[in-house]
């Protein structure tokens, strides 16, 4: 009986181990297409880039949403984080607030802009989907 308990042991911490691996995918596996971050770019343009730039450098309160100072504030989170982030934009003004799929295209240009390259799958605006993913300012090998 103990041998039968030990094996069932082993078996759960092998399928939570393999679950658990699997749960999180990184940036760098490709999340997003090219299509989606283009989308995003004439979103930028027209939404975000009076605050944050047209180079996504930031200005005044706006943070850059490209280069050194975005991969050090967003490395090791979720794109759910991010994307939730995002839908809080522009603040005090509810009545510009895009449509989550509109997001999603802002996300994936972001993306794009801080080099993690494009895959062949569109990246969701389903928020279980984006917490299994990471955002990382480098791939980890």
């Amino acid at each position: 009986m103990n041998r039968r308990r030990l094996a069932l042991a082993l078996v759960t911490v092998a399928l939570y181990a393999t679950t658990f691996a699997q749960s999180t995918a990184s940036v760098w596996t490709g999340v997003y297409t090219a299509a989606q971050a283009e989308r995003g770019s004439e979103l930028y343009q027209r939404v975000c880039s009076e605050c944050h730039g047209d180079d996504l450098e930031g200005r005044e309160k706006s943070p850059a949403l490209a280069g050194g100072s975005f991969a050090q504030r967003w490395d090791g989170t979720t794109l759910k984080k991010l994307f939730e982030r995002l839908q809080d934009m522009p603040p005090g003004d509810p009545g510009k607030r895009l449509q989550p799929k509109e997001y999603v295209d802002i996300l994936a240009f972001l993306l794009s802009a801080n080099d993690v390259p494009a895959g062949t799958q569109p990246l969701v605006s389903e928020k279980d989907a984006l917490a299994a993913i990471k955002y990382t300012s480098r791939p980890q090998f």
